[in-house]
């Protein structure tokens, strides 16, 4: 026990902030700013924290308060200049073009019936300065027009997109989240990048492959709809869609707008 708390009561805590969280975000219009600072207090709440800063006897100031405000300091602290840099080389990255140049100088250097590793290399290279949701509506047209020229499925270009973004989104500072975690731990950044780009590259490769085959099964599925083997066909799709409704309900809010952007 460290200040009187109960490990017992933080770890409920912690787990019913966590769903709070993600009912906020995913359920409610309030700002993700606010819905972690409501969580991280619940998360005091339940755990026994006292509201009001209190002093320990070893001398440190005790309390939901001064917890969430040192926290967040000392993580801006870390990384923020980092992350601000980080915010302008994307902007330049997004209103010059210079992401929509890139997809169209992978698709020719990949070729002909290489689109979705194309696609995946452009969205792995964008999303490292770009946040992920914005690299996604930029290049989401990309994919839509490649799809109409070529008549291969938007879902596998589509996912391999979003794969690429992801990944590097989640693994590759200076993005918010893997620089969040080299602050708390203490994790030198560069050796972070050189880390996020090892484990970064067999994930995309393994989406991509992922991506072209979930793109055959849709291409089947609707050529059985053309022919007079519908009704299995239908209900087989009728499934598939419950199934991604209901994963785009539990999913992180970027995935709710890439999917919503990409099918409409």
């Amino acid at each position: 026990m460290v200040g009187g708390l109960s490990g017992e009561r933080m770890l409920i805590g912690l787990i019913i902030g966590i769903i709070l969280l993600i009912v906020l975000v995913l359920k409610t219009k309030i700002h993700a700013f606010i819905a972690l600072i409501l969580s991280a207090i619940v998360i005091g709440v339940i755990g026994g924290m006292p509201l009001v800063n209190t002093k320990l006897e070893s001398g440190a100031t005790f309390g939901i308060i001064n917890s969430v405000t040192t926290g967040f300091g000392n993580t801006l602290g870390s990384i923020g200049i980092i992350i601000g840099f980080g915010v302008i080389m994307g902007q330049i990255f997004e209103v010059t073009g210079a992401a929509k140049r890139m997809a169209l100088t992978f698709l020719k250097v990949f070729g002909k019936n290489r689109e979705e590793e194309a696609l995946a290399v452009t969205g792995f290279m964008v999303s490292i300065p770009i946040f992920c949701d914005s690299g996604f509506i930029i290049l989401a047209p990309i994919a839509k027009a490649i799809s109409r020229a070529t008549k291969k499925s938007v879902i596998s270009l589509g996912a391999a997109l979003v794969a690429g973004l992801v990944i590097t989104h989640s693994l590759v500072p200076p993005t918010p989240g893997p620089l969040g975690v080299a602050g708390i731990y203490g994790i030198d950044v560069g050796k972070f990048i050189l880390i996020g780009f090892v484990l970064a590259i067999p994930m995309t490769l393994a989406c991509t492959a992922y991506a072209r085959y979930i793109g055959k099964k849709s291409i089947s599925c609707l050529t059985k709809l053309k022919r007079a083997d519908t009704r299995e066909c239908l209900i087989k799709s009728l499934i598939t869609h419950k199934r991604l409704s209901l994963k785009l309900k539990i999913s992180p809010a970027p995935w709710n707008r890439f999917s919503l952007y990409l099918f409409r």
